[in-house]
């Protein structure tokens, strides 16, 4: 068995018997709170988006407890690129992910397209949660004393503009995955298609989001690299090119890359509160910091 935590989610992955895997994604400790049990009427929604290149995977089985999917890999996009190469060349494993995030992004855009089902559906969870913490400053873990230091490196400016951001509102609202993301992201192999395991965050939104989401982690890591340097050469500009050419429909790339820089926040609150604190996260808000400038000057994503 694998077990991957971000401190939010607890995913293990094991053995089917069958020949594949099933991915069980329960609630971290410090969550407060369980799992949003999908809607039976939005995952038919799901249902009816057309197979690609990357499939949407559905649960399995869906419970507030935990949420189980079957697929036919162990091992995620994230670990593909932050492991080990596993006996891949950089350059091999650069191919497969660009081929795979032409592959989201296309899988995105075949989900927005489906008409918005009659359900109450919520903004995305990554975006309240994240409001809750920038408006209260409170939170599990050291949730609020990220806070503290964020205001100071980040500045009420910023703080303030993040708040506007998680409160955009669009017209016409789509169905959204609600948190597409390199840990639930599996690769194309030539044996066959990847998946983005679909089900647990369905929210409504415009699609600028779920698509600057995904964006988001790309850009987190391409600001890490050129901080910190990295063992490996991958190029995360080429890899965001690619989800936005395989999403292939019109988008507001400025808005886009307002949620990429909310993104790469929340991850920073994620990991202060259901994790731990570390110092190495005041470095990360100074990279925050940029990235909120660069996409609230339109300079973050572009075409």
């Amino acid at each position: 068995m694998s077990r991957y935590a971000t401190g939010y989610v607890l995913t293990d992955v094991t053995p089917s018997g069958e020949g594949d895997y099933r991915w069980t994604r329960r609630p971290g400790p410090h969550r407060g709170g369980e799992l949003r049990t999908p809607d039976p009427v939005v995952l038919d929604a799901v249902r009816t988006v057309a197979a690609g290149r990357v499939g949407l995977v559905l649960p399995e089985r869906a419970r507030s407890t935990g949420v189980t999917y079957r697929a036919g890999q162990a091992r995620s996009v994230a670990a593909m690129l932050l492991g080990p190469g596993a006996g891949e060349s950089d350059a091999e494993t650069g191919r497969v992910a660009a081929e795979t995030f032409a592959g989201t992004g296309a899988a995105l855009a075949r989900l927005h397209a489906v008409p918005l089902p009659p359900a109450d559906l919520p903004p995305p969870d990554g975006l309240l949660r994240l409001l809750s913490w920038l408006r209260e400053g409170q939170g599990p873990g050291a949730a609020p004393d990220l806070h503290r230091r964020a205001a100071g490196l980040l500045g009420p400016g910023r703080m303030t503009t993040a708040q506007e951001w998680c409160l955009q509102r669009a017209q016409p609202r789509v169905l959204l995955h609600g948190g597409p993301s390199l840990g639930i992201l599996l690769p194309v192999t030539p044996a066959g298609d990847g998946a983005l395991l679909t089900g647990e965050n369905l929210a409504a939104g415009a699609p600028e989001t779920d698509v600057g989401w995904i964006v988001g982690e790309l850009v987190e890591l391409g600001a890490s690299v050129r901080r910190f340097g990295a063992n490996r050469d991958f190029d995360f500009d080429l890899f965001v090119a690619r989800v936005l050419d395989g999403y292939a429909a019109p988008l507001d790339l400025a808005a886009v890359g307002r949620t990429a820089a909310l993104r790469f926040l929340t991850h920073l609150h994620d990991f202060a509160a259901y994790l731990r604190w570390h110092d190495v996260l005041l470095d990360y808000l100074k990279l925050v910091a940029d990235v909120i400038d660069a996409a609230g000057d339109g300079r973050l994503v572009k075409a």
